[in-house]
């Protein structure tokens, strides 16, 4: 197996310590609050599970996705604390700059 990776970086868009919001309106059935701020402590690679079956197997990779843990600031928003768990492995699509509308 060969795993190939055309470009020689990829960085994520947040790092660990950017405060964010985080639209969690669609990741609870009855949320709190639509939108909750944190602060990334957690960044990982979202790497798929390649496997193979042939001798000669390359898979190219030119594009990688991560995902965020993100500690929320339960003095702005307290009645998160009670689903701050969930927190703890979200896709970027969840998140956006502080400074930013969701």
């Amino acid at each position: 197996m060969k795993l190939l990776f055309p470009l020689t970086e990829i960085e994520s868009p947040f790092r660990v310590g950017d405060r964010v919001r985080v639209d969690i309106a669609t990741l609870y059935k009855k949320p709190p609050y639509d939108s909750i701020e944190g602060t990334i402590y957690q960044v990982r690679v979202d790497f798929p599970l390649l496997w193979a079956t042939k001798r000669d197997f390359n898979y190219e990779m030119a594009e990688i996705k991560f995902r965020y843990g993100v500690l929320p600031d339960t003095t702005q928003f307290p009645k998160i604390k009670d689903v701050e768990n969930e927190l703890y492995d979200l896709p970027e699509e969840y998140l956006s700059e502080l400074g930013s509308k969701v």
